[in-house]
C-alpha cells in the first residue's frame, strides 16, 4: 500500500476532513471587502509561494461565500512562470451575479504533485453597474450625454462606433440607446 493510499484510508477510518491546501499558491485580489460592478473589468491576482510542476490555473467565484458552489469564471489557463514569488493576473468581467458574499478561488492545478488553492479571505461585494456613466465619473451628466451623441447613429463596424454606449446591445446606437441615458441624467449611479 502506498504512503498516499495509507493515509487517505487512515483520514477515512478516523473520520477527519482532509482540505486542499493553500500554502503553495496566494491569492492576492480580490481578498475581501472589495465592491465590484457588474460589467466592469476587475484584476484578479495572485502569485506562487511554493515552485512546482504547474500544468494551468483555473479560478472559480461563488455568490454564496466561501462554500460554494462555485461558478467557472477561467479553467486551464497557461501555467506562465511558475517560479516562487511569480505574480499572475486575469482580467474578469465581473458577471451579473449580484451579491455581499463573493468570493473566488484559484487552484495550481500540478503535475505528479497535489493541486493546491487559495480563496478570497472575507466575502466582497458585486453590486448593479451603470452603464450609462460613460465618462466613468460616478454619476450621469453631460460629459455622457455628449459621449453618446458623438457615437449615436453608428453601429457594430462602423469605425466610430463604441459597444459601451449601445445599451440595449443591438448593435446600433440610437434612440433607445439615448432615452435609456435620459431617463437616469442628472443622477449618481447606484
Amino acid at each position: 500500500m502506498s504512503q498516499f493510499a495509507g493515509r487517505a484510508l487512515l483520514v477515512a477510518f478516523l473520520g477527519l476532513t482532509v482540505h486542499t491546501a493553500s500554502a503553495h499558491v496566494a491569492l492576492d485580489q480580490p481578498n475581501g471587502g472589495e465592491t465590484l460592478e457588474v460589467g466592469s473589468v476587475y484584476t484578479i491576482t495572485w502569485h506562487v509561494l511554493i515552485q512546482h510542476d504547474t500544468q494551468n490555473w483555473d479560478l472559480w467565484y461563488s455568490t454564496t461565500g466561501s462554500g460554494g458552489p462555485w461558478i467557472a469564471i477561467a479553467t486551464d489557463l497557461p501555467a506562465g512562470d511558475i517560479s516562487a514569488g511569480s505574480v499572475h493576473t486575469y482580467d474578469w468581467v465581473v458577471p451579473d451575479d449580484v451579491t455581499d458574499q463573493a468570493r473566488v478561488r484559484v487552484r495550481q492545478d500540478n503535475g505528479v504533485a497535489p493541486d493546491y488553492e487559495d480563496i478570497s479571505q472575507s466575502d466582497f461585494s458585486i453590486v448593479p453597474g451603470c452603464p450609462e456613466d460613460l465618462d466613468g465619473d460616478g454619476s450621469i451628466g453631460i460629459a455622457d450625454l455628449a459621449a453618446l451623441l458623438g457615437v449615436y447613429g453608428t453601429c457594430s463596424g462602423d469605425p466610430d462606433y463604441d459597444a459601451a454606449a449601445d445599451f440595449n446591445n443591438d448593435g446600433c446606437i440610437g434612440l433607445e440607446d439615448l432615452a435609456q441615458l435620459l431617463a437616469v441624467y442628472g443622477q449618481p449611479c447606484p
